[in-house]
């Protein structure tokens, strides 16, 4: 059997992904505000955070202050376009780009089989759509793309059994897939999670920017 992915490994653990949930949901906190609202030793939590800090899930920086005395550490679910030199982010869509322009020129249909929303193309959508194809893959998903390239489809959920007890990690999903394409920085947009038969089918609404709309369905953890 093969080893599943990097991405899935740190994602398929509940207390990182609860961690994570309260981060995207209540915004920047420190290790034992967020221990006590994951119901975690603090220790414990700070070895799920620096694993979701290192494959880019999360960042860290220390809190401004004026007063003499080590600074907290605060955390947040990773947002924005990260540019700053070393980032993990913008790494990760670099390596997304190289992978899949190797993997085009072996096998050269690829690229005209990757549909996206009608007006959309250019190197900025391509590079869009490759990050979003590698964190898919890399998170152990099965997915395509509809033929007018403006829905997604996430077939078989690798995460079916901790979803049945936590309904909230499909918000989780949501917002990190949110996240990739924020990040990769061009027109498209994901706008509306659709569980249509979870967990063997959802659908995630992907849009151009200039015509953005928030179309979330009764998924908890995936409001804006």
């Amino acid at each position: 059997m093969a080893a599943q992915p990097p991405s899935y490994k740190t994602l398929a653990s509940l207390s990182r992904m609860n961690l994570l949930y309260q981060l995207q949901s209540r915004g920047t906190m420190t290790v034992n505000d967020l221990a006590e609202a994951a119901g975690l030793h603090h220790n414990t939590a700070r070895e799920h955070l620096d694993r979701l800090i290192n494959d880019g899930f999360v960042t860290c920086s220390p809190e401004t202050r004026e007063s003499k005395g080590r600074p907290k550490m605060l955390y947040s679910a990773a947002g924005g376009v990260s540019i700053e030199l070393g980032s993990i982010r913008a790494r990760k869509i670099e390596a997304a780009q190289e992978r899949a322009q190797q993997l085009r020129k072996m096998l050269p249909l690829l690229q005209s089989n990757q549909p996206a929303p009608a007006g959309c193309f250019g190197p900025d959508v391509q590079r869009q759509l490759d990050a979003l194809d590698d964190h898919l893959d890399q998170a152990g998903f099965d997915a395509s793309r509809s033929a007018d390239g403006e829905q997604l489809n996430l077939h078989d959920c690798p995460y079916s059994e901790m979803v049945k007890e936590h309904p909230e990690v499909c918000g989780v999903h949501y917002r990190l897939i949110q996240g990739v394409l924020q990040q990769a920085d061009g027109p498209l947009r994901a706008v509306g999670l659709n569980l249509i038969d979870a967990p063997h089918l959802c659908v995630i609404d992907v849009v151009a920017a200039s015509i953005e709309r928030e179309n979330v369905k009764s998924v908890p953890g995936a409001g804006a």
